[in-house]
């Protein structure tokens, strides 16, 4: 993830006219980290998880189960 300061430094040495290669090592970032920045891929700032959430298809269960008794253990 790359912070808002060095997604401003990639595009400013984009525009110089530096390759994908040069930025890179430049800024010590992977090549295809510095791409996905450049092309808008990425945005800094915010990661985006590498699996997704399990406990996402029980949200709706829990809800509802706290709902009906609000004295029910989180275990």
């Amino acid at each position: 993830m790359l912070s808002e300061e060095d997604d401003v430094d990639i595009h400013a040495l984009r525009r110089q006219g530096m390759t994908i290669s040069e930025i890179a090592r430049r800024t010590d970032h992977d090549r295809k980290t510095i791409r996905a920045y450049l092309n808008g891929d990425r945005v800094p700032g915010r990661r985006e998880r590498a699996a997704p959430d399990s406990f996402g298809r029980f949200v709706d269960y829990a809800a509802a189960r706290l709902i009906e008794d609000p004295h029910l253990p989180g275990r």
